[in-house]
């Protein structure tokens, strides 16, 4: 597969960074290889690891590096700035901002000097998203006219039409370190990829074997109800504003080993008070390893559902 981007990062500073701009691009159809996203973990440690690694550079149009600290020690990065360099790719360079910008990357024959790059500073994920839709001209220039090339005209809508844009998914990690919740406790992410701010509404709901459990209940603060997954509190999210949730799913998901699923629906206003509503979608989770994998439907109801 030929890639867009190629993504090039420190491992141990920026991980998560590359993960969450290969998923924001991929929303705009511009897709961003990400080493351990897009290699089979069957490869790790051996020749196709490497392969698979120095195709991407080779096959893609642009190589992007995300500076982070420690980024110049790396071996795996000097190798692939020396392959790029060799490939003549397009380089793009996203320094965080509290590095100096004078940085040496030992490529064995020659230092390579980062400050000869035309470095964009970002200082949050959010910013990073931003920087690089205010720097790539590929997304106004060839991506949108791609996308209308697919779609019969009659179809296309308005770009006011479109919809505003949230990406929302379930997650045992803990924002910001290594560790991870267990049930009952279950992580919510939800962001915003829009230029303009929207408001969310959340319902959360449980099934346990095939057993609908209802909506997420809300709690009470300072005598208020907040109902943030039952669709009765609205998550304000401003531009690129990410938020990371949690709740609680009844007790007795804990102990049983029946099939674990929650359904999450969401409905987004935007700033003309237009209301889109997603389709409800599921995640399934999977006790032995405490991870949810998502699932492309809502859950398959065979009772009523309850309120």
């Amino acid at each position: 597969m030929e890639y867009d981007i190629f993504i090039c990062y420190k491992k141990y500073s920026a991980r998560d960074l590359a993960e969450q701009l290969k998923m924001a691009l991929g929303d705009y159809g511009i897709s961003a290889f990400v080493d351990f996203l897009d290699i089979p973990k069957e490869f790790e440690s051996t020749a196709k690891w490497w392969q698979y690694r120095d195709k991407a550079i080779s096959d893609c149009n642009t190589f992007l590096m995300i500076v982070t600290k420690g980024f110049e020690r790396s071996s795996e990065i000097s190798e692939e700035i020396k392959l790029a360099r060799e490939q003549k790719r397009n380089f793009m360079c996203f320094r965080w901002k509290n590095l100096e910008p004078k940085i040496l990357v030992d490529l064995g024959d020659q230092l390579f000097n980062l400050q000869d790059q035309q470095q964009i500073p970002f200082d949050t994920p959010e910013g990073l998203v931003r920087a690089f839709f205010d720097n790539y001209p590929k997304y106004d220039q060839k991506t949108e006219k791609e996308a209308a090339s697919r779609m019969p005209s009659s179809q296309l809508p308005s770009k006011d039409a479109r919809p505003p844009l949230v990406h929302f998914e379930m997650t045992q990690a803990v924002r910001n370190s290594g560790l991870e919740r267990s049930l009952p406790d279950v992580g919510f992410n939800i962001r915003s990829w829009n230029d303009f701010p929207v408001r969310a509404r959340v319902k959360a709901r449980v099934f346990l074997g095939g057993r609908d459990l209802g909506l997420i209940k809300g709690s009470y603060r300072g005598g208020e109800y907040m109902g943030y997954y039952d669709g009765k509190t609205p998550w304000n999210l401003n531009p690129y504003t990410l938020f990371f949730g949690h709740f609680s799913i009844p007790k007795e998901c804990v102990e049983s080993v029946e099939d674990l699923t929650v359904e999450v629906s969401v409905v987004v206003e935007d700033k003309d008070g237009i209301v889109y509503e997603y389709l409800p979608v599921g995640w399934t989770y999977v006790r032995a390893h405490n991870f949810w994998f998502a699932e492309p439907r809502g859950h398959l109801r065979v009772r009523k559902s309850a309120s």
